[in-house]
C-alpha cells in the first residue's frame, strides 16, 4: 500500500510539473544606480571668503548606494508564474562628496568616498508568461560577502604642500533586500532581453578601518611616507558597539590623536595603548538606491 501511495504521488508530481513545463535559465545584465532615502552626513561643506572667515556651511546629504553594477544570476521557475533565483553581482560605487573646506586662500580639506561589493541575493519571482512582452517582479534577500568602503581625504596647504590619506572600512555581517520590477522581450522560446528597475535598501555595519595611504607632498615636491612611523592607534580603528573601560580610546582623544572625525564623540575615559588598534564607536552606511538595468536571459528547454 505504501509502494502504491508512493508511485501514485511521484506520478502526480511528474505530471504536475510536465504540465507546468518547469525550466530553468540563466541571465547577465549590467546596469547604474543613483541613491535615495539619503542621509544628512555629519561633516558639512564649509566655504571661507578672502578674510579665511566661514561664510557658508552647507549640509551634504548622499549615501553609498550609487554605482554600477554587473550581475549572473541563475534561476528556476517552478510553474510558468513563480520561481526562484540567485543572483550574483559586483557593486563599484561611484565617489561621493560628504565633507570638505575650501575658500580662496588658506589650508584646504576634502574628503569623498565609494564602495566596492560583491553581492549575493536569493530571490522569489513572478511572472507573466504570455506573449511576447512578459513583465515580471522580483523579491530578495541582499547578502553583500566581500568589499569595502574606501574614504579618500586631501589637504592643501597655504605654504604650497599637501596631503592625501586613504582608509579602508570593512563592514559587518549585514543584511538588506532587493525589489525588482522589469519586462522580458521574448526572441525565441530560449533567448530574451530585459528592462529592470530595482530598489536596494541595504546599511551596513562598520567592522575595523586601515588607513593604507598617506602621504604629504612637500612644496619642493619631496613625498614622506606619513605611515612609516605611524602609530598603530593612528592607522587602525576596531569599531566597538559598546564602549568600556577597556576599550583602548579616551574622551580627550581629539586633542592627540590626528584626523579624528568631527563626527565621532568619545564620552569615556579609557586607558589608551598606541600600539593598539584605536577602539570607536560604531558606524552605519546608508546603501539605499535605485538602479537600472538590462541584461540578456536563456532559458533551457523547449515549450511544447
Amino acid at each position: 500500500m505504501q509502494k502504491l501511495s508512493f508511485s501514485i504521488l511521484l506520478s502526480i508530481l511528474f505530471f504536475s510539473f510536465s504540465k507546468t513545463q518547469a525550466q530553468g535559465y540563466l541571465r547577465a545584465g549590467a546596469g547604474a544606480g543613483f541613491n535615495v532615502g539619503q542621509d544628512a552626513f555629519a561633516i558639512p561643506s564649509l566655504e571661507r571668503d578672502s578674510s579665511n572667515d566661514i561664510i557658508l556651511q552647507r549640509t551634504i546629504f548622499g549615501s553609498f548606494g550609487q554605482g554600477a553594477r554587473f550581475s549572473i544570476a541563475g534561476g528556476y521557475m517552478i510553474t510558468p508564474y513563480f520561481g526562484v533565483e540567485l543572483e550574483l553581482y559586483y557593486f563599484q560605487g561611484f565617489k561621493q562628496a560628504y565633507g570638505n573646506s575650501e575658500g580662496p586662500v588658506g589650508d584646504q580639506y576634502s574628503r569623498t568616498g565609494y564602495s566596492y561589493q560583491m553581492r549575493a541575493t536569493p530571490s522569489l519571482v513572478v511572472q507573466a508568461p504570455v506573449g511576447k512582452f512578459q513583465p515580471y517582479a522580483r523579491f530578495g534577500v541582499l547578502l553583500p560577502f566581500f568589499g569595502k568602503t574606501v574614504l579618500e581625504e586631501s589637504w592643501s596647504f597655504a605654504n604650497q604642500s599637501s596631503r592625501a590619506k586613504q582608509t579602508d572600512i570593512d563592514g559587518k555581517l549585514s543584511v538588506g533586500f532587493e525589489s525588482s520590477i522589469g519586462l522580458e522581450y521574448r526572441i525565441n522560446d530560449n533567448l530574451g532581453i530585459y528592462a529592470q528597475a530595482t530598489y536596494t535598501g541595504l546599511r551596513i555595519r562598520s567592522d575595523k578601518a586601515t588607513v593604507v595611504k598617506d602621504e604629504r607632498t612637500e612644496a619642493n615636491g619631496d613625498v614622506v611616507n606619513n605611515l612609516d612611523a605611524a602609530k598603530v592607534i593612528t592607522t587602525q580603528i576596531e569599531f566597538q558597539d559598546v564602549i568600556t573601560k577597556e576599550s583602548n580610546t579616551h574622551s580627550a582623544l581629539g586633542s592627540f590623536v590626528q584626523d579624528l572625525p568631527e563626527d565621532i564623540l568619545i564620552k569615556i575615559n579609557a586607558k589608551l595603548d598606541l600600539d593598539k588598534p584605536l577602539n570607536l564607536p560604531t558606524q552605519t552606511s546608508n546603501f539605499n538606491a535605485l538602479s537600472f538595468s538590462v541584461g540578456i536571459k536563456y532559458t533551457f528547454g523547449k515549450k511544447d
